[in-house]
Parts: C-alpha cells; structure tokens; sequence
C-alpha cells in the first residue's frame, strides 16, 4: 500500500488544502476544464485556492451510478492560469494519484471520520459540501483521510524509467561485490524482526557490464536478488537447483524464475522492482496475468521494493496465487488500438 507522503513531494502545510468536486457540467458539457491534472473555477466566486495547495478530488453523488459521492483522486496544484475577461482561471495538477479503491460514501471509514475542519450533522451529508464544490479543509483532515488509502501514481513511475537505476547508484554496486544485499522478507503484512532478515550476498555474482546495457536496469538488479536468494535457499533445505528462464531464454513466457518446493512442484516466479518504497501498484503484462491464471498457486509475485542501492538493501513481499479480482484490484493503463479493416 502506497503512503501518500511517498507519492508526493515534501508540501508547505501552509499552502492549502481542499477537496474539489470535478464534472460541473452545463448542457451535456464540462463548464470549466477539468480532469485529473487539471481544474478549472472562477476566481470571482472563489479565490482560496493557490499554487502548492494539496487536492483532493471528489465526485458528487448525481455523478455516480449508485447516487454516491466518492473521494479518488489527488495532487498538487504547481500552476494556476492568468484569468480571462470573465474571471475563469485553469489550475495545473501534478504528482497525481489515484485513491484505490476510492473513499465512498457509505463506508464506515468516511461515515464515522472525525472532522476539525467541518462540522457534518450525526448521519447526514445535508450542507457538508460547499454549493460551489470547492471545499477548504485542514491539513490534519487530509492527512487523516489519506492516512490508510492505497495512492497510486497516475503517470506510472511505479515501474517506468524514473524508477530505473541512476548512474550513481549503478555505480554504487560495485561496493556491494562483497557485502550483498540484505532483503527484509515481509509475509501475511508482518516485516520479520531485523534478527530474522536474510542477508544475501548476490552483488558479487552480477554481471556489471551486462546489466548497464540493459534498459531496465533496476528489474535486472531484482531478478539477480531474488535468483540468489532461492538460490540459497535451494542449497540450505538440499532442493533442485532453480533456473532463471528470462535470462536464459528471454522474456515474454509469463514468468522470469522456476523453483522447486519441498514437494519437487514446479513454482513459477515473476519479479517486479522499485526504488519506491510500496509494495503494490505494479504493472504486469498479459502474458504474466495468463501465466498466473495457468499455474495458479504455482505462480508467485516477488516484489522487490525500497531497493537502495547505496545500503544494499531492499525489501520482499511474496504474492502467491493467480492474479485476478479474487485479490487484487485490477486496473487498465494502457490498450493496443487496431485499425479496423472495412469488408
């Protein structure tokens, strides 16, 4: 789960913060410019919004399906337009998230939230909300609203080239050779005390010259990680030897390392990495979500996080199971567009 405070840049308390209705709409059409990265509002009706606020975004309920309003995004406001002749002004959004699942009215969390901001009637939204649905509310408030929710950044840098290895820490690796990295396993939720974390010495065993021609430097580094780490644990409990099918054979089947248990049962392992300190909101290609739904509880995610590559240390959660909505939120980024041929 992504904290909001490592999804943001660090914020000037001070700047604001609000909670912003998007979709006014007149006729069919948005009034003012508005989605996720942007908003727009007259400055004549309501000028407390300012550069560096922090935002949350709201959909009232007569926007939703099920008449209720849900809470499912934000940012930071970084511009705001010069107004025109009427007073129209259009902020620009960054470091956007989305709120997943979104905070929706109804649930016991947004039912019984305490707030020092606003004052809300015992069992009633009834004149919560500002008319004009830009809502001022206290930097406690939103840091209490967004204390448990799962932020995702909107612009993928999860896993893109932003996450990727800098040439300083690329660099770094090469005081790792001998010390190895050290890997904090987190299962069930629950980190293993610092006693119990297991020390792998893979920095050593990498191809330094390989892994800087690569273009995913940091996703490299992880499957390095985790192969030395079963590995070890293949020579430690007297296993067969497991195998690393990316290096070996490319990528592209679903799954980048084979393991066997105790039990001599194949388990098929695809590793995701991050320099980000979260452990979801990680992207998986088709053939991965196939390889899961075909192997099932044979199938498991390692996730490699919180990589430093000047400590030589990261942490591990292990999803197992197929990926699907039994336990996991699935969320489209991207679609492949055909032309469509006319007969």
């Amino acid at each position: 789960m992504a904290n909001i405070f490592d999804v943001i840049p660090p914020v000037d308390e001070n700047s604001g913060t609000f909670i912003l209705d998007h979709g006014k709409v007149v006729d069919g059409v948005l009034k003012y410019k508005d989605d996720l990265t942007s908003y727009g509002w007259n400055i004549r009706r309501y000028n407390r919004l300012k550069e560096g606020a922090l935002v949350l975004s709201r959909r009232p309920g007569k926007l939703t399906k099920d008449r209720k309003f849900e809470i499912y995004a934000g940012g930071v406001v970084t511009h705001i337009s010069e107004p025109d002749g009427e007073g129209n002004v259009v902020a620009t959004i960054d470091h956007v998230f989305k709120i997943i699942p979104a905070i929706k009215q109804g649930d016991d969390f947004i039912e019984n939230f305490q707030w020092d901001s606003k004052k809300k009637k015992p069992n009633s939204w009834e004149h919560f909300w500002n008319q004009y649905g830009m809502n001022s509310i206290s930097f406690s408030d939103f840091s209490r609203l967004m204390q448990n929710a799962n932020c995702v950044p909107l612009d993928g840098t999860l896993d893109s080239n932003e996450d990727d290895l800098s040439e300083e820490e690329f660099n770094d690796l090469n005081y790792l050779r001998n010390q190895g990295f050290k890997i904090s396993v987190e299962l069930d939720g629950k980190t293993r005390k610092k006693s119990e974390k297991k020390h792998v010495g893979i920095a050593k065993k990498l191809d330094f010259s390989k892994l800087n021609k690569l273009k995913n430097r940091i996703g490299a580094l992880g499957e390095e990680i985790i192969f030395d780490f079963l590995t070890q644990k293949a020579i430690k409990e007297g296993l067969r030897q497991p195998k690393h099918v990316s290096k070996e054979e490319g990528d592209g089947v679903g799954y980048d390392i084979i393991y066997w248990n105790e039990n001599n049962e194949e388990i098929y392992v695809e590793v995701k990495t991050t320099t980000y300190n979260y452990m979801d909101g990680f992207e998986m290609t088709q053939n991965e979500i196939f390889a899961s739904q075909k192997f099932k509880d044979q199938y498991e995610i390692y996730r490699v996080y919180d990589l430093n590559a000047k400590t030589g240390e990261c942490k591990l959660k292990i999803y197992k199971g197929p990926v699907d909505e039994n336990q996991f939120i699935l969320e489209t980024r991207q679609v492949r567009v055909y032309n469509k041929t006319s007969k």
